[in-house]
């Protein structure tokens, strides 16, 4: 009977999940009650408060769902493989790009972070949570960019934070653009050719 009752209680917070993240990209962040999410969900707003404290708790755990596997792939750049050190760095962002393109999911959250989100008092914590997200992505790009350095292969010109900092501005004005205008960029067939205006420069000359 426990193993039962926890086995309901997962399948009712992921419920709540669910319906918060299609609420949110619906209505927006700020216009989303937890009424309106209780509503959608088929459950009380109890039961939205017996696995959440609140709006900004919920918004947090809808966005652990799609950052864990990011951060796996973003944890593939602290070890250098068979590519060279540039190659890895595409490589990996390219496949997490090309996931927002393919995954419903990703999709719809990172267009409620890019585009459906006021980034109000009530959900600071959301933004230090992105902002220390960001800072991970820096920090990683930079370990790899800095192997690529090493390695020889990165411009001299460029030193492997400023060149962690504009891939990460890069990626994040693709995305925005992309969530924004569908339509307008086809990650799929544009990403490569996209990165490399920033690659190309990257490179050692010569």
């Amino acid at each position: 009977m426990a193993r039962r009752s926890k086995a309901e209680a997962e399948q009712t917070r992921a419920a709540i999940l669910d319906a918060a993240e299609h609420q949110f990209f619906d209505n927006g962040v700020s216009c989303t009650t937890l009424s309106h999410i209780a509503s959608r969900a088929g459950v009380t707003r109890g039961a939205i408060y017996w696995h959440f404290a609140n709006k900004t708790d919920l918004f947090n755990a809808m966005l652990e769902r799609i950052h864990l596997p990011f951060r796996q792939m973003l944890g593939e750049l602290e070890q250098a493989n068979e590519q060279s050190a540039l190659a890895q760095i595409k490589d990996v962002m390219k496949r997490a790009m090309i996931l927002v393109e393919e995954d419903p999911q990703y999709y719809r959250v990172l267009t409620i972070v890019f585009h459906r989100c006021e980034y109000i008092e009530e959900l600071n914590p959301v933004v230090v949570q992105q902002d220390q997200l960001n800072q991970e992505v820096v920090e990683n790009l930079t370990m790899a960019f800095t192997r690529a350095a090493d390695n020889g292969e990165l411009n001299e010109a460029i030193t492997p934070q400023d060149a962690a900092i504009a891939l990460n501005a890069l990626v994040g004005g693709l995305l925005s653009q992309f969530l924004q205008h569908p339509g307008f960029i086809s990650l799929s067939k544009q990403l490569d050719t996209l990165l490399d205006t920033l690659f190309i420069g990257l490179a050692k000359q010569g």
